[in-house]
């Protein structure tokens, strides 16, 4: 089966050196493949992780952020409202961290094959606390010790193993980018933002891309030059990657605990 050259573009289509093609035409092919032996690494990750995903998925903290026991009253708001801005900026670290490594790598064969434009989010990030903070935002004290080991096994691995970065870019894409539209909404409703407001970070893709982007992103894990040792090795990494998002949302529902009105200060500046 000759292979057939495409680019991907955001009006849900991809562009064929031949013309273009539907979205569903595309899934309708990729199902027709055969299935070989071998297990993909993207399905390797998929079925490997699951578990610690959930975990990561489900923490007391994260649950508590959108549906928890703060209330909807204006003190509520403001509670819960620090705790997502303390969270974004853990998340702004770990992505600093993360681009940083894989940016100065972008020649790496394994590292260079799984550049997603869609995982620079840190800007994205920085536009988020810009909305909840005001233009002041830079000036918070950041929790750098909350997310101290994750950002440090980043580093890490850009020095002493590479190819391992892509699985913590695995875990980023399948936790903020895949899942980005569903928890835009979440976030918007939570905090009675208008559309798109406070949102930029989940704002990678547009819902009815998700399935091109998927497809993308699990053809460029498929084709990365690791060996068999070396898919495994990524695959442990990534629920290693799962677990540290866990410990990081254990750290916060700790640092949140016996919260009270007296340690807000003045409130969260631009915080609305």
């Amino acid at each position: 089966m000759g292979s057939v050259h495409y680019d991907f573009d955001f009006d849900n289509r991809y562009q064929f050196k031949e013309g273009t093609m539907s979205a569903a035409t595309v899934v309708s092919l990729m199902d027709r493949i055969p299935v070989t032996g071998q297990v993909s690494l993207s399905v390797r990750l998929e079925e490997g992780t699951a578990a610690t995903r959930r975990e990561a998925d489900q923490t007391p903290f994260l649950r508590s952020l959108f549906r928890g026991p703060w209330g909807t009253s204006v003190y509520g708001q403001l509670v819960r409202g620090r705790h997502y801005v303390t969270y974004l900026q853990c998340l702004l670290e770990v992505y600093e961290a993360l681009e940083a490594a894989m940016e100065s790598l972008c020649g790496h064969p394994v590292v260079g094959g799984f550049l997603l434009p869609e995982l620079w989010r840190s800007r994205a990030i920085e536009a988020d606390l810009r909305c909840f903070l005001g233009d002041s935002w830079q000036e918070a004290p950041r929790p750098d010790h909350l997310s101290a080991l994750h950002v440090e096994r980043i580093r890490q691995l850009r020095v002493v193993a590479p190819h391992l970065l892509v699985a913590h870019a695995y875990a980023r894409y399948a936790r903020d980018i895949l899942a980005g539209p569903v928890l835009a909404s979440q976030v918007a409703r939570t905090f009675e933002l208008s559309e798109e407001e406070g949102t930029a970070f989940f704002q990678a893709v547009k819902a009815e891309s998700l399935e091109l982007l998927r497809l993308r992103g699990n053809g460029n894990l498929d084709k990365l030059p690791l060996t068999e040792e070396g898919k495994s090795e990524v695959v442990q990494e990534a629920r290693l990657a799962f677990r540290l998002d866990t410990l990081l949302s254990d750290a916060l529902a700790r640092e949140s605990l016996g919260m009270e009105a007296s340690r807000m200060g003045g409130g969260l500046g631009g915080l609305r």
